[in-house]
Order: structure tokens, then C-alpha cells, then sequence
């Protein structure tokens, strides 16, 4: 999700990058009669490298740009804390240094940036503890313990904060995801009431006059063996209608006690003939017995729909690996082949109506995946690399 595609994001920020770049350069030609001339070059060169980064990132929100301007930004705050000794508040800003990952929610850039910045104190400290000895330090070297002890302070409260924000951050964007999930059921549910009976209707008219016509003696052979590939193709389009109505209207199914095992067995048994055609093998391996209170015809669906998709993501063969298991009180079960396997975008666009990555895929199949671990409290997740293959884990409540 951009941060800037609202205007009035975008206009908040230009307000605040204006007056910065205004201090920065406030503070670049203030009065600097006795600073040495190379010292005003390296104030102005990390002036104009983070005035440039902050201007050009609304444009080019890339994890690239993100990462130049996290970390030209903090080593602006440590030059001017060497360059210019005598300003106390230098120090306050570098050990606010990890901030500035917090602002971009940046998990990793953060890191980085607290082990570096205690790297950076640690290597200052020690410098004025034994070299410098408060000759240009004064102020940190006549209170040193109370300085070290503020410093790391301050990066426990920042450590602490961090963690706040990105849990909300997390919560936030889930909440927004399940929105977006949530209004495209909505919209393809809409659109399945309203035309699914309209177009059932003429398909079951000539489906049954072509059934009439097939054992019809006067019609001549030659023309007949074209029924049977209009008759599937009939087929396939109610499939996808009988898609589209259990999206629109979802059946209430009973829920029992469900053996995960005999349900595992079963359906690997269902497309076995399936999977051989295909050259591909299935390997099972669940540590114990573990039940769930689901339905069973929906968990069987569940189950169908995406070892099929394992068999035909794998069009070179091969072996899909179906382990199950206790985690805590959930059940874990992970489908695995070596198949074609998806990118990230393609990944994050899984249950979206209409997208598939078949050629005659109409991504239903996937929808009704998603609102049968909904419906049963679970969870879903697609682990994915290009041409090595893709891991699917569903979790559930266990039940005792």
C-alpha cells in the first residue's frame, strides 16, 4: 500500500519536508567564519543528498530510495555530531538515529539501524573516556556514566515504541486487507445473484436438446461426435455458475468431529488417477491423529481444489508432500510440490476474483478456498518461489 496515493497525505508531507529542508539549510549558512572550508563542503554535500531523497520519494516509493534516505539521514546526524562538537543537541539527535526507520516502518532498517548506532556510541564513548578526556567533549566527558545511561535509555524507549508501532502498523494492515477481501466477496457475490440464474437457465435448455439430439438416429455420426465436446463445455460453464452461487449464497454444511487422517487418505485416493496421469506421486506424513470441527464435505473441498492445483503447477511430475500436525492447539497442515511456483505479486493476488494463473482459470476455486478457512476460524497461507515450487499451510482449532 503507497503512503502518499491520498492527496491529503501527500500535502502533509510537502508542509513537513519544506520547513526541514528549510532548517537544514538554516543551519548550513549560519554564521561559520572559523569553520574549516572542507567542513562546510560535507555539510552541504549530506544537505543536498537528503533534501534530494526527501523530494524525489513521494515520486518513487521503493524499498531502494526508502533505504538511501533512512541511511543518508543518519549519517547526517553523525557528521554534524562530529563536525560540530560544541552543539549539545547533536548528540540527543544521533541517539534518535533508529527513529527514522520507525517513520518509513521499515522492521529491518531499524534494526540495522540500532546495532550500528550502538556500534557509533560505543566507539564515541570510549574516545572521550581515553583520548579526547573532555577537551572537546566537556559536557559528555564531565557527566560520562549519566550520558551512557541516557543514551542506552533512549534506545530501550525507542526499542519499545518500535514495537508498538508495528503491531499496530500489522493489525491496521490486516484490517485493511480483510476489508478488501470482504468487498470483493461482496462484489462477486452481487454479480453472481444477479446473472447466475439468467445464464443457467439457456444452458440447461440446449443442454438437454443436444443430450435429445446425441440419441437421435437420424442425425449422422459424424455430426454427433461434436456433442460430446459441446456437452463438456456445458459442464465446465455450470461448474463455474454452481462457483459463483456458493460464493453468493454459501451453504450452511453441518459441522462434526473430522478425522484429518481418513480425510487426508481419502481425497489423495479421489485424485490419485489424477496425480498418475500427471506422473506425480503424493507423500503423506502426519505425526499423530488429529481431529476438526468443520464440515466435512467443505474441508474435502478445500483439500480437492488445492491438490489439484499442486498437480497442475507440476507439468515435469514429481512428488507433492502433505504433512499434518499438532501446533499448540491448532492443527497444521502443509501441501507442498515442485511445481512452477508464483512471484510475490502473484502471491499476494491469490483470491481476487477473476485471477488465475491458468489459461482457462476463472480463480473461483481459490475464493471458495478462503471462505471456507474463514468460516471455520482458520488460517491460510501461500509460501512461494519462482519455478521451485509453492507451500500451502492451513491451520485450524484442533479438536479434542
Amino acid at each position: 500500500m503507497r503512503e502518499f496515493n491520498i492527496i491529503s497525505n501527500l500535502k502533509i508531507y510537502w508542509v513537513i519536508i519544506i520547513f526541514m529542508i528549510g532548517l537544514m539549510i538554516g543551519g548550513l549558512i549560519e554564521d561559520q567564519t572559523d569553520t574549516p572550508r572542507y567542513m562546510i563542503l560535507i555539510h552541504f554535500m549530506f544537505v543536498a543528498i537528503v533534501s534530494s531523497l526527501l523530494l524525489i520519494y513521494p515520486k518513487k516509493e521503493t524499498d531502494a530510495v526508502k533505504s538511501m534516505l533512512v541511511f543518508s539521514s543518519a549519517s547526517y546526524f553523525y557528521v554534524m555530531f562530529l563536525m560540530y562538537p560544541e552543539t549539545s543537541l547533536n548528540i540527543i539527535l544521533a541517539a534518535l538515529v533508529p527513529s527514522i526507520a520507525i517513520l518509513f516502518f521499515h522492521r529491518v532498517l531499524f534494526y540495522i539501524l540500532s546495532v550500528l548506532n550502538i556500534l557509533f556510541a560505543a566507539g564515541i564513548f570510549s574516545y572521550i573516556r581515553f583520548i579526547d578526556q573532555g577537551k572537546v567533549y566537556d559536557y559528555i566527558y564531565n557527566d560520562f556514566y549519566g550520558n551512557i545511561i541516557s543514551f542506552l535509555g533512549s534506545q530501550g524507549i525507542l526499542f519499545f515504541v518500535f514495537l508498538l508501532t508495528r503491531k499496530r502498523v500489522e493489525r491496521v494492515r490486516g484490517y485493511y486487507e480483510q476489508m478488501q477481501q470482504t468487498e470483493r466477496l461482496q462484489t462477486t457475490g452481487q454479480l453472481a445473484a444477479a446473472v447466475a440464474h439468467e445464464i443457467r437457465n439457456p444452458i440447461t435448455v440446449v443442454n438437454g436438446f443436444l443430450q435429445l439430439y446425441k440419441e437421435d438416429k437420424r442425425i449422422p455420426e459424424d455430426v454427433k461426435q461434436h456433442f460430446g465436446l459441446m456437452l463438456d463445455e456445458l459442464n465446465a460453464a455450470e461448474q463455474v455458475i454452481d462457483d459463483f452461487l456458493s460464493l453468493a449464497k454459501p451453504r450452511n454444511e453441518k459441522t462434526e468431529k473430522v478425522d484429518v487422517q481418513e480425510t487426508l487418505h481419502s481425497v489423495v485416493d479421489l485424485l490419485s488417477s489424477y496425480a498418475l496421469i500427471n506422473n506425480i506421486a503424493f507423500s503423506i506424513s502426519l505425526k499423530e491423529d488429529v481431529y476438526i470441527q468443520c464440515s466435512t464435505i467443505e474441508f474435502k473441498q478445500l483439500l480437492v481444489n488445492i491438490l489439484k492445483n499442486s498437480i497442475e503447477a507440476m507439468p515435469h511430475g514429481g512428488t507433492i508432500i502433505i504433512s499434518a500436525g499438532k501446533i499448540g492447539r491448532s492443527l497444521l497442515i502443509r501441501i507442498t510440490d515442485s511445481g512452477i511456483g508464483m512471484t510475490k505479486e502473484e502471491v499476494k493476488l491469490l483470491g481476487t476474483p477473476f485471477y488465475s494463473l491458468k489459461s482457462r482459470g476463472t480463480g473461483l476455486g481459490l475464493m471458495i478456498c478462503f471462505n471456507i478457512v474463514e468460516k471455520h476460524q482458520g488460517k491460510i497461507q501461500f509460501t512461494s518461489q519462482k519455478n521451485k515450487g509453492t507451500t500451502v499451510s492451513l491451520q485450524f482449532p484442533a479438536s479434542y
